[in-house]
């Protein structure tokens, strides 16, 4: 994908495979089959590329922010059950590690990193509706 994700994603993803946290945020996986209930990274890049750079003309003041492959695009890696969206920030020159952000209508951009984000999301100590109530994990499809 042209692009080198960071280690604690890999390592999340790489372990447990595709699958839903809470019966709500689905996580993608780069070889996770395609169609149905399938969760392949790489189908759902384009697709959320391709909405989010006609949502960008059509509204840039509401969708100014650019998702790869463009030049420092945001790498969308799961989408919840309601349409909202998870993004990985890669770091710009000089910059810290990558940066989570979360994209509900407004935009929550939150400096820490992949497993911190769903420790304290699944914990109940970052308010996001991504997690609500009591933590689940469930594959989803499979790795081909």
């Amino acid at each position: 994908m042209g692009l080198s994700l960071p280690e604690d994603y890999k390592n999340f993803i790489s372990a447990y495979g595709p699958c839903s946290l809470n019966d709500n945020l689905l996580l993608f996986h780069p070889r996770g089959e395609t169609g149905g209930r399938g969760l392949n990274l790489g189908k759902f890049l384009e697709d959320v590329s391709d909405t989010y750079e006609c949502l960008n003309e059509e509204d840039p003041d509401e969708y100014p922010y650019p998702v790869h492959p463009a030049e420092g695009g945001f790498f969308p890696i799961g989408r919840t059950s309601s349409g909202n969206h998870l993004f990985l920030r890669p770091p710009a020159r000089g910059e810290q590690p990558w940066g989570v952000v979360v994209h509900m209508g407004d935009w929550a951009f939150l400096d820490m990193s992949f497993t911190e984000f769903l420790y304290l999301g699944l914990s109940g100590e970052l308010f996001i509706p991504l997690f609500e109530g009591e933590p689940t994990y469930e594959v989803v499809g499979s790795v081909v």
